[in-house]
């Protein structure tokens, strides 16, 4: 058992911050809250940090297979639309995935992530020239670093005949892995999403393919859906539906589906979305990155959550992209909405962990923690903590991170080899750079 002491517990959303008081954690769960635990349980580790004690960040959309795309120094052609940059840049990244790259990409995602009080990361993996196996490499820097995740592939047809089936048994492959692992007692710490491209690169064979492994899995489908106006219009002209419509005739829509992005999603979509109580994981860094626009209709979802599109993990910073790109756009909303979203990361996870409960400094629930040396020059109380989020706290402030109640990073020393994830990242992206050169 461990005791940390003299904490001050803080909530994101609701707002919420106590006085100090102490946490026992046993195993991966938090066993008790309150103030004298130490004395309580006087055979238990003591840690005391000071500062905040925070539920851990979700981020609820990913692609750790950009990370080596930072800086990148490759020939890209100029586009013109969304489409053309699709197939300049990322499409061409992905084609020049493999095997060490996709490892590498994989650690040093999830190394960033836990450094910036990320405890979980939904991620949508793709790499053309390695499918099968991919998502088992991808795992290993989850493995390696003790993040917490939900893993899927990239399911699409772009690249001609098989591609599609090819993705489908990946997901299926890993999400058996999975439930094998499952049933001979292991706890879980990383699942499976069933993952596709986006619409207009999945034909309705192999759309029945992802619902027939979405119904053999018991998951969810995670998608890229009207990240740009491009795929509504070709939904509408080539299958005579909307993209919501077209998938929840496939049994596609339900509490597990991820939906990324949704700018050019119809009233009646964003209707049926919350009627099978989908998610909606909103990217405004990516969104603003690529220039496809505003999704206006955030207000609207009852299951909006944060995600980076691959641009990082960092979850306070997009909830602030966010808010600000939302009041740049006349939104309505402060920034107490922004991290409800950041906070029903959590709804998202429980629905993929069943009988675990996460986002709450809470008996009962995960150790999943943050911690934050964070020491204003104003008070910080449950009625201003979206103040605080906007305008004052940054991810640097995160001295140590917690999943399952084991220290992935504690003192801002991680418990994993963080200086070999970087070395390895650099020595991997000489070569992704280079194949992207020759596919070009």
């Amino acid at each position: 058992m461990m005791i940390i002491e003299n904490v001050r517990l803080l909530h994101f959303h609701p707002g919420s911050v106590s006085a100090p008081t102490d946490i026992a954690i046993e195993g991966a769960r938090i066993k008790e809250v309150g103030p004298g635990l130490a004395a309580k349980y006087p055979g238990a580790e003591r840690v005391s940090p000071g500062g905040y004690v925070s539920p851990g960040l979700v981020c609820s959309h990913n692609h750790f297979y950009s990370a080596l795309a930072r800086g990148l120094s490759v020939a890209i052609e100029p586009s013109k639309d969304f489409a053309q940059q699709l197939r300049n840049l990322w499409w061409r990244l992905d084609r020049a995935l493999d095997e060490g790259i996709v490892r590498a990409s994989g650690l040093a995602g999830a190394a960033e992530a836990l450094r910036w009080g990320v405890t979980a990361v939904v991620d949508h993996h793709a790499s053309p020239d390695f499918i099968d196996g991919s998502l088992d490499v991808l795992r290993e820097g989850f493995d390696a670093t003790g993040l917490r995740g939900i893993l899927c592939y990239e399911t699409t047809d772009r690249n001609g005949p098989g591609e599609g089936s090819a993705g489908v048994a990946e997901n299926l492959r890993f999400a058996k892995r999975v439930d094998a692992e499952r049933a001979s007692g292991k706890e879980i710490q990383v699942e499976a999403a069933i993952g596709a491209h986006a619409p207009f690169t999945v034909s309705d064979a192999t759309l029945g393919l992802l619902s027939g492994a979405v119904r053999s899995s018991k998951r969810g489908l995670h998608i890229h859906v009207a990240e740009d106006k491009y795929d509504a219009v070709d939904s509408r002209h080539r299958f005579g539906a909307d993209i919501c419509a077209r998938l929840d005739k496939a049994g596609l829509l339900g509490p597990k589906t991820i939906l990324g992005h949704g700018l050019y999603l119809s009233r009646e979509e964003v209707d049926l979305v919350n009627e099978r109580d989908a998610f909606l994981a909103h990217n405004a860094q990516s969104n603003m990155n690529n220039a496809v626009g505003y999704n206006h209709q955030l207000p609207l979802y009852r299951n909006a959550v944060l995600g980076t599109d691959g641009i990082g993990s960092d979850m306070l910073a997009s909830a602030n992209f966010a808010f600000f790109k939302h009041r740049d756009a006349g939104g309505p909303l402060w920034m107490d909405a922004f991290l409800r979203m950041l906070q029903d990361g959590n709804r998202l996870l429980e629905r993929y962990f069943p009988g675990r409960k996460f986002g709450r400094v809470e008996a009962g629930f995960e150790a999943d923690l943050a911690f934050w040396d964070y020491d204003p020059p104003t008070p910080l109380t449950d009625g201003n903590v979206a103040g605080h989020a906007a305008f004052g706290m940054n991810s640097a402030m995160v001295s140590s991170t917690m999943v399952a109640g084991k220290f992935a990073i504690r003192n801002r020393i991680p418990a994993f080899d963080y200086a070999a994830a970087m070395a390895s990242g650099r020595e991997q992206t000489i070569r992704l750079w280079k194949r992207m050169e020759e596919r070009k």
